[in-house]
């Protein structure tokens, strides 16, 4: 991989705002997935960063990877294409939680956008029909994937000011007590119907 596109990539400092191009572009999922994506790439994976305040994980394609695509944006799939910034941390340094989870080198920068693809789509089902699909959550009991999920609790990040939620399944959320002291997730109190 040529160091121009490196030298593109990456900034100086400890953080900046890229603007993909004609030498990358990008595909974001959500980072509570998304590690399950790495993990069907392995070693095929090229350079990953993590965005907490997105909530993304993103890996770099070759440009025009992903244009044959279809919108997946409803599973949360986004494509950053010529034009769209996205916040890039530099090789030493990294701010506010953004960095690289493997971080690019000369010789592989990109992951082959096919085999992206073919891992997304094994996580979260076929990027055709995302629309029809919709969103996936994680369980945080189980860590198994959803489109049924219980909200078991939420909290707001005090560094990013963003609120997240957790989630779980519904076979975990129906084997949680109501009362007592639990087993696991939170406790849930009963709503009055």
């Amino acid at each position: 991989m040529s160091g121009a596109v490196l030298a593109r990539l990456l900034p100086d400092a400890p953080i900046g705002i890229r603007t993909a191009d004609d030498t990358w572009n990008a595909v974001a999922t959500p980072d509570d997935w998304g590690h399950h994506v790495l993990k069907i790439l392995g070693h095929h994976s090229g350079a990953v960063l993590k965005d907490p305040l997105r909530g993304h994980l993103v890996w770099f394609i070759p440009p025009g990877g992903a244009d044959a695509w279809p919108d997946a944006r409803p599973m949360s799939v986004f494509v950053y294409r010529a034009g769209d910034a996205l916040a890039v941390p530099g090789l030493k340094g990294w701010r506010d939680g953004t960095r690289w989870i493997h971080q690019p080198a000369k010789r592989r920068v990109f992951t082959d956008p096919g085999a992206l693809r073919l891992a997304v789509e094994q996580v979260a089902g076929p990027l055709a029909d995302a629309e029809a699909l919709g969103p996936v959550w994680v369980c945080c009991r189980c860590g198994r994937l959803t489109r049924d999920p219980v909200p078991v609790g939420d909290w707001e990040s005090i560094s990013y000011g963003l609120g997240r939620a957790a989630f779980a399944c519904r076979p975990c959320w129906s084997g949680t007590p109501r009362e007592g002291d639990g087993r696991h997730l939170h406790l849930v109190r009963e709503v009055p119907r």
